[in-house]
């Protein structure tokens, strides 16, 4: 399904937007296979790098996320989410063409910590670019009771950082606490999520018996260059993936 022109008015004005039915279910089918593939399989080197937390709800140990899953290492997955419309709505928002930045699948096991409000641009993407959109495909249902996501709605933020880098918005303040403001993305598989990374946004911790997963693919406009491969290259040097039995405390990733 295109980007329409009042879709396009409405990221504009509000900093993000929800497009449902952008993938079909056959093709969500497809995205899910791969995801189980990719989560069971041995990770090689930095390919499909994992990342386990400690739960602060229930002690354990978890999944909370996969990064750097695209490339040829995943053919099909890359095929699919890289389609044309992808891409042609991501140029639409970008005014230029797309340059893939950083990839990750999100996990909101059962039991998974919250993401406090937050920018992502805060997370050291300044010393790459300054502007980039993130296209979230939504793999699971996500639903307020298994921690789906919140955004400011009224478009009413300053486009750069609210905060220094590294650091949560309003003391950690939880994206739920002020409804008027902020607006619960209950999505369904297939349907994709196109947000700047100025705009505040979060989720609770999922306290309910459901998981979701969701895959976040982050651009910037590729006249601002290819940053991916430096991306990671920092990012492994300061944080990078660990082992289920090595699994870190929450307060160790901030934004």
């Amino acid at each position: 399904m295109p980007l329409t022109d009042e879709q396009l008015a409405d990221f504009r004005t509000k900093g993000f937007v929800v497009l449902k039915d952008f993938f079909n279910n056959a093709t969500m089918q497809r995205v899910s296979r791969c995801l189980d593939t990719i989560q069971t399989k041995q990770s090689e080197g930095n390919l499909d790098a994992k990342y386990y937390e400690i739960s602060p709800v229930t002690g354990e140990n978890m999944l909370v996320r996969i990064e750097n899953i695209i490339g040829d290492h995943n053919d099909e997955l890359s095929s699919i989410l890289l389609s044309s419309e992808s891409i042609d709505a991501l140029s639409r928002i970008l005014g230029e063409t797309p340059i893939l930045f950083k990839d990750k699948i999100n996990y909101k096991l059962p039991g998974c910590r919250e993401d406090k409000l937050h920018q992502d641009q805060a997370a050291g993407w300044g010393q790459y670019c300054d502007f980039f959109v993130t296209m979230v495909v939504a793999v699971d249902e996500n639903r307020r009771e298994n921690a789906a996501m919140a955004v400011l709605k009224t478009g009413n933020y300053e486009h750069r950082l609210m905060t220094e880098e590294w650091q949560p918005l309003a003391d950690g303040e939880s994206p739920y606490s002020r409804e008027e403001e902020y607006a619960i993305l209950e999505v369904d598989p297939g349907d994709v999520i196109f947000f700047d990374a100025y705009v505040p946004h979060g989720s609770p911790a999922n306290t309910s018996q459901k998981g979701r997963r969701n895959i976040f693919l982050t651009f910037n406009r590729l006249s601002e260059g290819d940053n991916r491969a430096r991306y990671y290259q920092d990012k492994w040097e300061s944080y990078g993936p660990n082992k289920l039995d090595d699994a870190r405390a929450e307060d160790s990733f901030l934004v």
